[in-house]
């Protein structure tokens, strides 16, 4: 079956609520029957373009009307949304905060949000699993993941093909003719605040042509999160060589961001034939009407090993309102919940929602993306990450872009970041 294959959303999520699938958990009574006070939960968030959060938001409102969520919403870059987080979270202008799943333990450090229990009974993804629990206590959580991500490759398929590209990176740009940009991704960042895809993309590069430049989580001998990290500066550079010769060789189209690097392979005229970038971009090329999806002519596939991503749901320490705000979250991360976000192509974080026979009829490849996800490696674990980030950043670019090599310092400054 090919990926374009059609299907009714609303169809989907009318089948989902009549059979009950979804219940929200109405909390408008209290123990012994005594009705609740009315209380706003206000939930502070990046943007969702898909509207799936605000669907679900809504359904939870219209369902428990004695606790009402105010979606906060924050309309930039990752790197904004945390420190506007921040901020909201110290000053008590918040009651749950929707996070990248590289800033809990910054926010766990701090003493800004609450251990939270399992929610919803749900088994989730083993990297999402490793990630979100608090160390050496089982069963307790800083926060409960509500979607994820990974990144996936994206063929524009010639003819009648049909068959899977190669997916790991250095094998796929050896394919590409010089000088023919058939590669785009986010390799090239233009705002300070947007360019945690480049460092996904550039660490997705890497492992695929030197794995042990981060090892995985459990790796014997890399139990702190700097340990993951490979000081080998000769293994960095080269672990990045090729991408640099892909570059240099006028094979990849550099964006700064997503909706470039998407603007790019879905325009009508495009001769890219390969885009990576994440699972939702395929349901945002259907919305637009692509001619390529529509005719079966995009495929989506794994990348050889893809970096984690994706939000959690943490309550804000201090918060008067912590069981109403952990009901809203059972509700959110519950395998109903999951479905409604897989229909509006997110990665969804609970096993049960990639099992669902009418999604998967629906989405062929959420097999793949399921696949993707349950290989993928997480970023290091730290609180100190945005640091690691930002070297990472500094020093790739000038190794890529303006021909200066990897030093010392570039491994020493990731290494310290995670101290």
């Amino acid at each position: 079956m090919s990926d374009q294959a059609p299907y009714s959303r609303r169809s989907f999520l009318s089948g989902v609520i009549a059979t009950g699938t979804l219940a929200a958990v109405a909390t408008y009574a209290a123990p012994g029957g005594r009705l609740q006070s009315r209380v706003e939960l206000r939930l502070s968030t990046g943007a969702d373009p898909t509207g799936a959060r605000d669907l679900l938001v809504s359904m939870w409102n219209e369902t428990n009307p004695q606790t009402i969520v105010r979606v906060d919403p924050i309309d930039s870059g990752s790197g904004d949304e945390r420190q506007i987080m921040l901020e909201k979270a110290t000053v008590g202008e918040a009651d749950l905060l929707n996070l990248d799943i590289v800033d809990v333990p910054e926010f766990a450090t701090k003493g800004l949000i609450e251990k939270i229990p399992p929610t919803g009974g749900r088994q989730l993804i083993t990297p999402l699993d490793e990630v979100s629990r608090v160390p050496d206590e089982p069963g307790v959580y800083w926060a409960a993941p509500f979607n994820t991500d990974v990144g996936m490759l994206f063929t524009r398929l010639d003819g009648d093909s049909t068959e899977a590209p190669p997916r790991r990176l250095p094998d796929l740009l050896a394919t590409i003719p010089d000088g023919s940009q058939q590669f785009v991704g986010q390799l090239r960042p233009s705002v300070s605040t947007f360019y945690e895809a480049f460092v996904v993309n550039v660490l997705e590069h890497a492992v695929a042509e030197r794995p042990a430049v981060l090892k995985p989580l459990g790796t014997p001998g890399a139990e702190r999160p700097a340990d993951r990290i490979s000081t080998d500066v000769e293994l960095w550079k080269a672990a990045l060589q090729p991408l640099k010769d892909a570059i240099d060789a006028g094979k990849v189209l550099t964006s700064g961001g997503e909706p470039e690097s998407l603007e790019a392979f879905g325009a009508a005229d495009s001769t890219i034939r390969y885009l990576r970038s994440w699972p939702v971009e395929y349901r945002k090329l259907q919305l637009a009407g692509n001619r390529d999806v529509a005719t079966g002519r995009i495929r989506v596939d794994p990348l050889s090993q893809g970096i984690l991503g994706g939000q959690s749901l943490a309550v804000v320490a201090g918060s008067r309102y912590v069981d109403r705000a952990l009901a809203f979250i059972s509700f959110a991360t519950s395998e109903g919940a999951q479905k409604i976000l897989a229909s509006h192509g997110i990665a969804p974080t609970a096993i049960g929602a990639y099992n669902d026979p009418n999604l998967r009829a629906s989405i062929p490849h959420l097999v793949r993306v399921r696949e993707a996800v349950e290989n993928s490696l997480p970023r290091p674990v730290h609180p100190g990450y945005r640091r690691f980030s930002d070297v990472v950043k500094d020093h790739v670019e000038r190794f890529l872009y303006e021909d200066q090599d990897l030093s010392p310092q570039f491994t020493t400054g990731m290494t310290s970041a995670l101290a």
